[in-house]
């Protein structure tokens, strides 16, 4: 079925060995930056869902019972606002277990660490979020809100940039895969000029010729896809396993989406078609240049 008869001898070769390693390489890298984005983009989203419509008010420590008070006013005022749907002191075990990972289990005990009240907000406008703040900082000065959405956005800029950057790789990939085609086809051309010229003599057309050479690219690209992508996958399991060491509350594991992995299984297909269409363009055009 795919024992397509050619009478050029485009079979083996450096060059095809040549083509098909540099797409090999080629789709290794695409597949990372694929997968790159792909996960960024998923961990903002999980950041999202988590804090989404959230606030947290720190009330320092202070001397004698002071704090306490403040707390006590805070929770006050957060528990009869319109805007708030809950508020909930979080214990003194839980903070010290959310910053383990990050200054260890030694000193926890000694640090002054400031109260922690979570706000779940029924309104999450930023005008209502500056109501709120305005009447915890009115019932409790020394009170700090954050606001979520500060940090998330900043966070949600840097994802944008890494993405820009993944998709500046895919781009230039996608050239070096189309350059790699066109001057290869173009070396292939100059070898078997004596050949060509005689298909032209008993009658075959430049889109024979030209299809000859696609498809022998096609097949090239293809598994050189493959191979990449044989490549990339230790390559993933590897890195899995080292962010598997990281403590979650640094690092936390996703589930990449199903477009991630459809993507990656139709980069191969995706590189043929590219290379296909590289190197019957290029044929074409060397052809009815010389007419």
């Amino acid at each position: 079925m795919f024992a397509l008869r050619s009478d050029l001898p485009l079979r083996g070769g450096g060059s095809g060995r040549f083509v098909g390693s540099l797409v090999m390489v080629l789709v290794f890298i695409a597949a990372f930056a694929v997968t790159v984005s792909a996960y960024v983009g998923a961990l903002i989203g999980d950041w999202n869902r988590g804090v989404s419509g959230t606030l947290t008010v720190q009330v320092p420590v202070a001397a004698g019972s002071a704090s306490d008070a403040q707390v006590a006013k805070a929770l006050d005022v957060l528990s009869r606002h319109p805007a708030v749907a809950g508020a909930t002191l979080v214990p003194r075990a839980k903070v010290d277990e959310l910053l383990k990972p990050w200054i260890g289990d030694g000193v926890m005990s000694d640090l002054p660490l400031p109260a922690l009240i979570d706000v779940e907000m029924r309104d999450a406008a930023p005008a209502a979020v500056a109501a709120v703040e305005a009447s915890v900082k009115a019932a409790a000065p020394a009170a700090v809100i954050d606001d979520h959405r500060v940090w998330l956005d900043r966070v949600a800029g840097l994802a944008r940039g890494i993405g820009a950057v993944a998709a500046a790789i895919i781009v230039l990939v996608t050239a070096a895969l189309a350059l790699t085609i066109i001057f290869a086809t173009r070396a292939s051309l100059t070898e078997f000029a004596q050949v060509i010229e005689i298909l032209h003599v008993v009658g075959a057309k430049d889109g024979y010729v030209a299809g000859q050479f696609a498809r022998r690219a096609l097949v090239q690209a293809f598994l050189g896809g493959v191979a990449g992508l044989a490549l990339y996958a230790p390559a993933l399991g590897f890195v899995a396993i080292l962010a598997s060491r990281v403590d979650p509350e640094i690092l936390p594991a996703v589930h990449l989406p199903p477009l991630h992995w459809a993507a990656l299984a139709l980069l191969p297909a995706v590189a043929g078609i590219l290379a296909m269409l590289s190197a019957n363009i290029t044929v074409r055009r060397a052809l009815s240049s010389k007419v």
